[in-house]
């Protein structure tokens, strides 16, 4: 979990310490660009976090570069998820250096984002993953990601898709491949429910119908009924590009009242 002082970094904190808990996973604390002369504070204010959450590891970094020392920490404690409170806001916010977005860039491991509405849900009722699906194949290599989590965590899932029925139309006349063959929704969320890979797991699907961005109608499903945990595909690439990561899943990261799992998209 990278901190550095800020209330943005410490909202990994509460997700990251759930998901340890859950796991039974050692906490490890990253804070990179701590000067010689800076050390003192950063140890005291580790210790602080510490104490907070007990049995955490403190790892204090001189790199500037903040992406490389996170990524770097990771492989040294590789089994490793990355947990980062995040904006998670815009393209704009992607390309002017998000911390989020240089680690899922450069990264190819899953990333747990805490945006600025995220909080760990631990009631029965929220016992669930909500898996958004957008009706593009990439977006379904979140799949085996989600069921691995659900098992893990005895939680069951929900298939969800945000479809707005004028852009939909607009799509099937413009000849865009969406929602399968059929190109309808429900039918494509049905055909994933009897996939292979979520054998054995109680799965339900949605279809959000609403003139709305999907990032909107799904963090407003998502308030209506509470999830333990969010999956998403994200595009992030190298460079500039990189700003894929603030189309829609940083939006849902910014809107989403759970945490997010962002699985990194493969274009192989």
């Amino acid at each position: 979990m990278p901190v550095d002082g800020s209330d943005l970094a410490e909202r990994g904190l509460p997700p990251g310490a759930w998901v340890a808990g859950r796991l039974g996973a050692e906490l490890h604390h990253v804070t990179a660009r701590v000067s010689r002369d800076e050390r003192w504070w950063y140890e005291g204010y580790t210790a602080r976090l510490a104490a907070r959450y007990p049995g955490t590891t403190a790892h204090l970094s001189d790199a500037h570069d903040v992406a490389g020392a996170i990524l770097a920490t990771a492989r040294d404690l590789d089994p490793c998820l990355v947990c980062l409170g995040t904006h998670g806001r815009s393209r704009q916010a992607a390309v002017m250096g998000s911390t989020f977005a240089a680690v899922a860039a450069r990264g190819v491991a899953p990333l747990l984002a805490a945006g600025p509405r995220a909080v760990p849900h631990t009631d029965e009722e929220a016992a669930r993953i909500v898996v958004c699906l957008d009706g593009h194949s990439m977006a379904e290599q979140a799949l085996p990601l989600a069921a691995a989590w659900a098992r893990r965590l005895g939680m069951r899932l929900s298939l969800v898709t945000a479809s707005d029925p004028v852009l939909v139309a607009d799509e099937d006349l413009a000849g865009e491949v969406r929602y399968g063959p059929t190109g309808d929704p429900g039918t494509y969320l049905d055909e994933l429910k009897s996939r292979p890979v979520l054998a054995g797991l109680e799965v339900d699907a949605v279809v959000l119908w609403a003139l709305s961005y999907p990032h909107v109608a799904i963090g407003e499903a998502l308030d209506r009924h509470p999830a333990a945990l969010v999956v998403t595909t994200s595009h992030a690439r190298r460079g500039l590009a990189r700003a894929a990561l603030g189309s829609e899943a940083a939006r849902i990261v910014h809107r989403s009242p759970a945490p997010v799992l962002v699985q990194p998209a493969s274009r192989g």
